[in-house]
């Protein structure tokens, strides 16, 4: 069966087209849904983000005005620059700077230090609310850079970054004059605010990183976060970038990252919101999209299981049932199945098979009876012939005043007409027959005394088989009308039976063989010819009615199992060989004359 043209193969195509969209509607539903989120998570979290960036931009911004304004404003600071150093007068005003200093540092809540640096003297003033010496030690290694910056060029706004071990801050120096540099500290993990993150759970998080992608700040996130986050610098300009890390069990984990570069100095805001956790309102929607693939295979099994109980198996139940009948199986009937259309169909096939199955009893019946008719009639058509031919030897005796042949003949013919009464059966023993044979025979011989013989060679037990009455006689007439012409030397007629088996079936069955042979002329070469081919059943009204007779009494009986051939003997004479089915008159009747089953 072509599984293409099957109806297995066009449901699973019609299912898959119908399934197909809806999937795909579903995927789009679910892409979207995510997307939805991750808008709406990257944008409230970027405000957030953006907000404080803002803060912290201004603090930069206004502690640079203030740095600036110092050399025109401060007269403190003013005065150091005329007055002698280490003098009272000098470390009095050093004292209300610090003063101013440390009042300055609470109203700017971001900067951690101010300070004030004497290039001629080397001497650095300090105003800090942390760690003093960490603080002094960062601001004097720092000083020469930012001194070397400020020489001799415009002074730009952007704060400078500064490493003091583990501890990062920003640092911003001003030039008040030729001696003195003012400036202000800021710690990096001041700028950073991851509370303001709500989605970042407990695998995200806020850093600072610089130019360089390394790590300014404090932060949750680890190393391999942080480098994950520098790698996707690049792309800040962009609302959110959804990056993949891949974890040590070879999945991956992914997460929304959010960014802003700073405007104050090379460093960047950077925020990573895990997924999982951004998602977490949407379990569903999570794993929908793994499971699209298992969920279809699912439904189309689960269809096809479905659809083989309901329709599949029934049709197969009932093709098979189709397959059986065209073989012959006439007997077939199939179960009622629980659907009330098949249960029609079903129905409806158990009643053809029935009503197949009477008609075809029937028909046989019809030609039983044909086929009975036709074998009386044919079995009646030979009489008339033999009774003309022994009319005319009676004739022919009686013209020669041969009384005692005509009365032998009598007698013999007596004995033939008393078979003839038997004549009317289907059939007769083969003894029967060859009984028969030789009255007519011995009929024959005594019309032509001293000049014809006959032999019969038959096998032990073989006279119980039955044939067709008047099978053999035809052909011993024709013998003796044809054959006994033109003779100086007697004319012998040999009938031989012989039981053999052939091969030709795989159940080996017996054949009873017959053969009529002469020692006379011999069949003509066109007649032999035309005999061989069968031509004697064209004219069943011609000379050949013997003949013609004969074989369809044997074909309308036996069929293919019974068959006739003609040759000429290679000593001379002619032979004819019949063949047919050995069996007695118990197995001739359960084989042509059962009685028919109706079911």
């Amino acid at each position: 069966m072509n599984f293409i043209r099957s109806l297995r193969f066009k449901f699973i195509v019609g299912l898959t087209l119908i399934m197909l969209p809806l999937f795909m509607l579903l995927y789009y539903n679910n892409v979207y849904a995510m997307k939805v989120v991750r808008d709406q998570v990257s944008l409230t979290n970027m405000n957030h983000l953006a907000k404080s960036v803002e803060q912290n931009e201004r603090v930069l911004q206004e502690t640079n005005r203030y740095l600036y304004s110092l050399g025109e404003r401060d007269p403190d600071i003013i005065s150091l620059f005329f007055l002698k150093y280490s003098s009272g007068d000098y470390i009095i005003a050093k004292q209300r700077i610090m003063n101013k200093f440390m009042t300055d540092i609470g109203f700017y809540n971001l900067i951690d230090s101010f300070f004030l640096y004497d290039a001629v003297n080397d001497d650095l003033l300090l105003a800090t609310s942390g760690n003093y010496d960490v603080k002094m030690s960062i601001v004097q290694e720092s000083m020469p850079v930012q001194m070397q910056q400020l020489e001799g060029e415009i002074q730009k706004p952007e704060w400078s970054i500064v490493q003091g071990g583990t501890w990062n801050a920003l640092v911003k120096t001003v030039r008040i004059n030729a001696q003195f540099y003012a400036g202000a500290l800021v710690d990096m993990n001041a700028l950073n605010h991851p509370e303001q993150f709500t989605e970042s759970g407990d695998r995200g998080g806020a850093v600072i990183v610089g130019a360089d992608g390394g790590a300014l700040s404090d932060s949750a996130l680890n190393s391999a976060q942080i480098k994950l986050a520098a790698a996707h610098i690049t792309g800040l300009n962009n609302p959110y970038q959804v990056i993949s890390e891949v974890t040590s069990t070879g999945s991956a984990r992914q997460y929304l990252m959010l960014g802003i570069p700073s405007a104050m100095s090379e460093m960047n805001y950077i925020v990573l919101l895990p997924e999982e956790d951004m998602m977490r309102n949407l379990p569903f929607f999570q794993q929908i999209i793994r499971l699209l693939p298992i969920g279809a295979a699912v439904i189309l099994i689960t269809a096809m299981i479905f659809l083989r109980q309901l329709l599949f198996r029934p049709m197969n139940v009932l093709i098979r049932g189709m397959r059986r009948v065209s073989r012959g199986e006439l007997d077939v009937r199939l179960e009622t199945p629980a659907s009330s259309e098949l249960e029609f169909v079903t129905h409806s096939f158990n009643q053809m098979t029935s009503e197949i199955q009477h008609l075809k009893i029937d028909v046989y019946e019809e030609q039983l009876r044909t086929r009975e008719a036709e074998f009386k009639q044919l079995q009646m058509q030979i009489n008339p012939h033999f009774y003309l031919n022994s009319l005319n030897i009676i004739h022919s005796l009686a013209s020669l005043q041969k009384h005692e042949l005509v009365q032998q003949m009598a007698g013999h013919l007596a004995d033939y007409f008393r078979f003839s009464l038997r004549a009317g059966k289907r059939v007769i023993r083969l003894d029967e027959e060859l009984e028969h044979i030789s009255h007519y025979l011995e009929i024959q011989k005594l019309r032509f005394p001293n000049k014809l013989d006959f032999v019969l060679d038959v096998e032990p037990d073989l006279g119980q088989y039955v044939l067709p009455p008047l099978t053999i006689q035809p052909f011993v007439e024709n013998a003796i009308i044809h054959g006994f012409q033109r003779r100086t030397e007697p004319f012998v007629i040999c009938i031989t039976a012989r039981k053999s088996k052939t091969l030709s079936d795989p159940d080996p069955s017996s054949v009873l063989q017959l053969s009529i042979t002469d020692n006379g002329v011999g069949f003509e070469q066109e007649i032999l010819e035309r005999l061989q081919q069968g031509q004697y059943a064209e004219d069943p009204g011609g000379q050949h009615i013997g003949i013609w007779n004969v074989i369809h009494r044997l074909l309308v009986k036996y069929g293919e199992h019974a068959g006739l051939q003609f040759s000429n003997q290679t000593e001379g004479g002619a032979a004819v060989h019949i063949h047919m089915p050995a069996q007695t008159e118990e197995e001739e009747g359960r084989a042509y004359a059962e009685p028919v089953d109706r079911g």
